[in-house]
């Protein structure tokens, strides 16, 4: 060939390649859709629907007794349920739930809650439960729940009604009524059934597919916020009825369907990985042959039946076909049981999803090899794992970090909002005095779940801001929950501190790196990504009792020098300056449970005091078991010593700091 043909034959392909780029990236759904910047670790959805689908995917359906909208004949709110009391309520129906129309068609169970208030010496029927049809009458499955069904007092107990539903779409009636033979509380009925978790989980995927382009689609399963934080970011919704109607709205954007293998549970992850790489949603095999008709007509994309005998052969496959095709930045760790929760955002990431335990050796050698192609210092696994320690020291290992998500529901909506954030001011440090300062901190803040989830029950307590604390926060918020971070900052109280949870961008144990560029890498990743959520405390972890080495204080110091100080979990209450610019100190209480955590260690350090200098303790307790009235009830109590200073964890490092004598703000707006 002669240099003029191959000349030509190079520019040809150069063209060509130039065009299938612009044709990619101008490509409709990647021009409107999902933007994922070089330098940013998780990816920014687009905007939401001005009104969000507001869906319910739950594997039960679960009436509360006390909502308002059902009708209730006697008895009255009693907290979280309906009460009618023996001799001063009327017999009648405690619950009436009409027109029920999204239970699927077959086997189904209603679960009653129910508790009585005493034994009674006389067995009789305390109440009825039934599931009947209203246009026909038709009761399609009762119960006489009697005095001795109880087994105890006063403690809730299930009664099981199990029922065969109608057709599609007919709808169904819940009743409970009342003898008043006892003093009855009923709590909830809950309705489940096989074809229900096939049903919500085909529902996660659709909104996977769709929240890709434009979400519109909002989760509102149970759970502890609700709709607060739609509200606190001015989004509104619109409830959805029957799940069905959206896959009549959204069909046009679904061009497939994925069908796994019920018999080889780790198929839902590959399904999930395909899908996100096609817009197809993942099916069971009965949903697939209604689908595939009248009205629908989607076609299967990809049939994943008798293809596979183990889960190693099913992320072999995935490596080898697919982990090619998959973003590299993140790999999603869900086990195949969670079907909904995190999916839809693994599907927008066009992430590969996996569940491989590094405590199996086989499991653990193809989990290394998706592992070491991903970007040391700065890679993400998002979910969770089989066992944490292991897999958080797996992550590091690689110079990875997790992030604890495998239950958030709705990053594919909250990822899209307003990436304007406004940190709060930190208020006047008090004069250093040969004091005992004292500060809290309240961990699992790296938990994105937890920050949808649990946290809005915290955030949203009326006597929030009565204790000064530090409220852990992932950096990661800057890119999952912009929104929500601000809404944080503008809702603060000048006791409340947002501080980052471990270890900065991502859950990781930084001892356990080996390369110490790619440490450093972190850790200045870290720095910007905490300046621009507003966070000037680091909490670090190294297992949960271990201290932070030397070189990892100093890689601190040195690549993230706008914080005011970090934390370890060495459990001494010891102070460290690194770099001569950084101060650090080891929790004096690393994970405290209970309320004599909050108390106690500070007690201890007073008698050990020599009064001459300030003495200072950090206390870092879990929202699982240590509550915030805990820490009101420690805070009134130790603040009854004259001695004693409680503070929030930055003014608490800059009193550190004064005492150190270096800078009070690296920053120098306080200086």
């Amino acid at each position: 060939m002669s240099r003029k043909t191959i000349g030509i034959g190079i520019m040809s392909c150069a063209l060509a390649a130039a065009i299938f780029a612009a044709g990619y990236w101008m490509w409709p759904e990647k021009k409107k859709g999902i933007r994922w910047p070089e330098d940013q670790a998780l990816p920014s959805f687009p905007e939401p629907a001005a009104t969000l689908d507001l869906i319910n995917l739950s594997s039960k359906l679960v009436y509360e007794a006390e909502d308002a909208e059902y009708e209730h004949q006697t008895g009255t709110a009693d907290g979280d349920g309906w009460l009618a009391k023996a001799g001063a309520d009327k017999t009648g129906v405690m619950l009436r739930v009409p027109r029920i129309a999204d239970v699927p068609a077959g086997d189904n169970q209603a679960v009653f809650r129910m508790s009585v208030d005493r034994f009674a010496d006389e067995n009789g029927s305390v109440a009825k439960l039934e599931i009947r049809e209203p246009s026909t009458g038709a009761v399609l499955g009762s119960l006489e729940a009697t005095n001795w069904d109880f087994r105890n007092e006063n403690a809730s107990q299930e009664f099981a009604v199990p029922f065969t539903s109608p057709d599609e779409g007919r709808e169904i009636e819940i009743s409970v009524a009342w003898t008043g033979k006892s003093t009855l509380k009923l709590y909830d009925v809950q309705i489940g059934s096989p074809a229900r978790e096939e049903d919500v989980a085909m529902f996660e995927t659709v909104k996977g597919v769709v929240n890709k382009t434009k979400p519109r689609i909002y989760d509102d399963t149970r759970s502890d916020e609700g709709t607060k934080w739609l509200t606190a970011l001015g989004l509104e919704y619109r409830k959805v009825k029957d799940n069905w109607e959206l896959l009549s709205k959204y069909q046009d954007e679904i061009r497939g369907m994925i069908v796994y293998d019920p018999d080889v549970a780790d198929t839902y992850n590959l399904a999930t990985t395909i899908a996100g790489l096609e817009n197809a949603i993942v099916v069971s095999p009965s949903l697939a042959g209604k689908l595939a008709g009248d009205p629908y007509r989607l076609p299967v994309s990809e049939d994943l039946r008798g293809k596979f005998k183990t889960n190693i052969e099913v992320y072999e496959f995935l490596y080898e076909k697919y982990w090619p095709q998959t973003t590299h930045r993140v790999l999603v760790g869900l086990t195949p049981d969670i079907k909904t929760f995190l999916r839809d955002y693994a599907m927008g990431m066009e992430a590969a999803v996996v569940w491989l335990n590094p405590d199996i050796p086989e499991e653990e050698a193809l989990l290394n090899k998706f592992m070491k192609d991903m970007p040391y210092g700065s890679g993400l696994y998002v979910g969770w794992w089989p066992d944490e320690g292991k897999g958080v020291t797996k992550t590091s290992e690689f110079g990875l970090a997790t992030v604890a998500a495998d239950y958030s529901s709705n990053l594919s909506v909250l990822s899209g909002t307003s990436r304007s954030i406004a940190p709060a001011q930190i208020p006047q440090k008090p004069p250093l005095e040969n004091k005992v300062y004292v500060s809290y901190i309240m961990s699992d803040g790296d938990n994105l779940q937890y920050m949808e989830h649990y946290f809005s029950k915290l955030w949203f307590l009326p006597n929030r801001g009565e204790v000064p604390i530090g409220w852990t926060v992932s950096p990661l918020m800057v890119d999952a929950m912009p929104g929500i971070l601000d809404v944080l900052h503008r809702t603060a109280t000048e006791n409340d501190a947002l501080i980052s949870g471990p270890s900065g961008l991502g859950y990781t144990y930084p001892n356990f790196w080996k390369d110490e560029k790619g440490l450093d890498r972190f850790f200045a990743r870290t720095d910007d990504y905490m300046q621009r959520a507003g966070l000037r405390v680091l909490t670090v972890w190294n297992t949960v009792k271990g201290e932070t080495n030397p070189n990892v204080g100093n890689s601190i110091a040195a690549n993230a020098p706008s914080l005011l100080g970090f934390t370890s979990q060495g459990g001494t209450g010891a102070v460290a300056t690194y770099n001569n610019t950084m101060p650090g100190q080891e929790l004096n209480v690393v994970y405290g449970a209970s309320e004599g955590d909050l108390i106690f260690p500070v007690q201890q350090a007073i008698e050990t005091w020599d009064r001459r200098s300030p003495l200072f303790v950090c206390i870092q307790a879990n929202p699982w078991e240590v509550h915030y009235q805990s820490f009101v009830n420690a805070y009134r109590q130790l603040k009854e010593n004259k001695d004693i200073v409680v503070v929030r964890p930055d003014v608490y490092f800059e009193l550190i700091r004064e005492n150190s004598r270096l800078p009070i703000d690296p920053l120098g707006a306080k200086e």
